[in-house]
């Protein structure tokens, strides 16, 4: 998924949240964000994205940002 030149889940999370992302040569993923809150939403939508196609990934991301807005 990451390794993809577009993830839809990134970009969708990039344009409401601030956050930094690396990935290592190994597969590891580094996420860092101001609050802990923001890493947990960004590893968590990662990790569930594993096994959707690109647009799955787009609602499931864009449902995640709606729920995050309303609460």
């Amino acid at each position: 998924m990451l390794s993809s030149p577009t993830c839809p889940v990134l970009e969708a999370l990039g344009k409401k949240l601030s956050f930094e992302i690396a990935v290592g040569l190994n597969g590891r993923v580094w996420v860092k964000a101001d609050s802990p809150s923001t890493v947990i939403i960004v590893v968590n939508a990662i990790i569930k994205s594993e096994s959707l196609s690109g647009a799955q990934q787009k609602i499931m991301a864009e449902k995640l940002l709606q729920k995050i807005q309303n609460d």
